[in-house]
């Protein structure tokens, strides 16, 4: 099956089509002989395979032992028909819906590689392989119907950073011997980056129209020819690099998260300090920046009114990540001093970082802020909530930034219901959802394999269970690339 246009961030199923005429190197589509085995949550599993391309594959779970999220990447990802390997290599999930008691995911294979490897079947004749490179080429003409005016924007952006690059290591090496080089260096990229910007996000908006009217069977095969070309110009920087191989596994970790907040130029060369401070100047980043600000301020605005009941306000906040809100009202009022915090994530390494960060917070700014760290994933939280592995527990504000861009719609709405029931009287609950009302999402897909759902205002506000809805309202940042769903108790 295939998944319908995410334009609009529905995980809803499309019209079925007829599947495009394999090449011979893969096996029939839509046969019970394909299955996926994978990893997750150290055990193995099998799924079978109900559509494969060479550019993804669609299979069918069931009893999984954790809730798969778009962006997250099953290392040593195998394909076999009947007792032959196809494919193994690294898939990034783009898409999960629920089918009741299984699960239904869309996985994007990886570029082939030195990790990725295609088999032909045994025994082969030159005959065979005739009509195999015949195949293949009908289906390559077909697949790549891509327009002139697509091809001369790729090749234009191309020329136009490689351009960059070359003169940038001129000056670079101008600069070898210069006493005054690192504040050179920032001369140059103060004095030259938003022109560079500026220049690039004119075409990338283009690219962003045209990849928007595609026809769906078109899509993947733009992808290829993009990063063909464009991946190399990208991936040698700090935040692509880290976005692109995700060594946690997800996108969107701690670190990248740091590297937002940080806005700077990051990299070994002046290039790639260019290149990605252009990254972390985008739309979602600059929105990311904004909801920072967002939780904060609500940080502050709960604490100060539990704070005038004499009272501790208790913050929880799920998917922590570098809690960099919570580091930031640390260091900015003593009210903090009034607030205790439970903070939640299913990474081991990023509550470590969150705790360092925090302690030398408190340390610097002499502030007694509790800090309650739990290793929990959406999972134990579903599992266990009859249990309730938050405790019993009532929390004066509840927030989660950054997780339902991953989550599947049955999924969100189970964990707000879940929390809802965890909130004090008069308490506050805050979802954030980006939306893609601005242009940057292909980009980011295409180059970073980088996968969110997106969503509008309706459905965001849908995540609200039907007894508090006339209490939930959505707003949105300055970017309205961040919606934010507020859910306020009654007293």
């Amino acid at each position: 099956m295939d998944f319908a246009n995410r334009h609009n961030g529905n995980l809803t199923r499309a019209p079925e089509k007829k599947p495009a005429k394999p090449r011979a190197a893969a096996p029939p589509q839509n046969t019970l002989e394909n299955e996926a085995i994978f990893q997750i949550a150290g055990k193995e599993l099998r799924a079978h395979v109900a559509r494969l391309t060479r550019h993804a594959a669609t299979f069918e779970a069931s009893h999984l032992p954790t809730t798969l999220r778009t962006s997250e990447v099953l290392n040593n990802f195998k394909i076999t028909a009947g007792n032959r390997m196809i494919y193994l290599g690294r898939a990034v999930v783009s898409n999960v819906v629920s089918t009741g008691g299984s699960t239904l995911c869309e996985a994007k294979l990886d570029n082939l590689g030195s990790d990725t490897a295609f088999f032909l079947p045994a025994g082969e004749s030159p005959a065979n392989l005739q009509e195999a490179y015949k195949s293949f080429f009908q289906n390559w003409q077909n697949n790549y119907r891509i327009s002139n005016e697509f091809k001369v924007l790729i090749a234009d952006v191309e020329s136009f950073l490689t351009g960059v690059r070359k003169w940038l290591e001129g000056l670079e090496f101008g600069l070898k011997n210069h006493s005054g080089g690192n504040e050179q260096e920032r001369k140059i990229i103060e004095a030259i980056a938003p022109r560079v910007i500026e220049s690039f996000n004119g075409r990338h908006e283009r690219f962003e129209e045209i990849i928007y009217g595609l026809p769906p069977e078109l899509r993947a095969a733009h992808q290829d020819f993009t990063r063909q070309h464009w991946q190399k110009l990208f991936l040698t920087t700090p935040f692509g690099h880290r976005t692109y191989h995700k060594p946690l596994g997800y996108a969107g970790d701690y670190e990248m998260m740091n590297m937002i907040h940080r806005n700077q130029p990051e990299g070994n060369s002046l290039y790639e300090k260019l290149m990605h401070l252009l990254l972390v100047s985008q739309w979602p980043a600059a929105s990311v920046r904004n909801r920072i600000a967002h939780l904060r301020e609500h940080i502050l605005n709960e604490t100060a009114r539990v704070s005038r009941t004499g009272k501790t306000a208790r913050i929880l906040n799920i998917g922590c990540g570098p809690a960099k809100e919570v580091q930031d009202f640390l260091r900015d009022t003593h009210l903090s001093n009034r607030a205790e915090f439970t903070l939640v994530d299913f990474n081991a390494e990023t509550l470590r970082h969150a705790e360092g960060k925090i302690a030398e917070a408190k340390e610097k700014f002499a502030r007694r802020t509790t800090i309650h760290p739990r290793q929990l994933s959406v999972y134990e939280l579903l599992k266990n909530s009859r249990r309730n592995d938050l405790g019993a527990e009532k929390f004066d504000f509840i927030y989660c930034a950054g997780l339902f861009d991953y989550l599947a719609l049955d999924t969100a709405r189970s964990l707000v219901n879940l929390w809802y029931d965890s909130l004090a009287p008069g308490g506050l609950l805050l979802i954030a959802n980006m939306n893609d009302t601005k242009p940057f999402r292909n980009f980011i897909e295409f180059i970073l394999d980088w996968q969110l759902i997106y969503r509008g205002s309706n459905e965001v506000a849908s995540f609200a269970p039907e007894r508090c809805r006339d209490a939930a309202r959505v707003i949105q940042e300055p970017t309205s690339v961040n919606l934010f769903l507020h859910i306020r108790k009654p007293d």
